[in-house]
């Protein structure tokens, strides 16, 4: 069952996030990225590297096609901050429902 898909960016002063899901029953997950060498954020200490682990394991418990690249930034936590307002953001917009038609292009293409 194909309910949606959409697309969306997450901005956070100098950090864009690019954010495509597709609410397909098909898991996968493309992660683009990259930290340098950082240390862990906030108390408690949050590893960001960590944050490639949660989307995974949400794409793939939520049978999700997610992709999720940085286009700019430098600064860790506005990167992953935007990650998550990225995602939010176009899973709200893949769930919402209008009208009674499921959409998809299943069968039309």
């Amino acid at each position: 069952l194909d309910s949606g898909n959409t697309f969306h960016g997450g901005a956070l002063d100098e950090a864009l996030i690019e954010v495509a899901l597709d609410v397909s029953g098909r898991p996968f997950v493309v992660y683009d990225v990259p930290f340098g060498e950082v240390l862990p954020l906030g108390d408690p200490p949050f590893n960001p590297e960590m944050a490639e682990h949660f989307w995974r394991t949400f794409a793939h418990s939520a049978g999700i096609t997610l992709h999720v690249a940085r286009r700019a930034g430098s600064n860790t936590h506005h990167s992953v901050e935007a990650t998550f307002k990225g995602v939010a953001r176009c899973l709200r917009d893949a769930v919402r429902v209008e009208g009674d038609a499921v959409p998809s292009t299943k069968g039309s293409l």
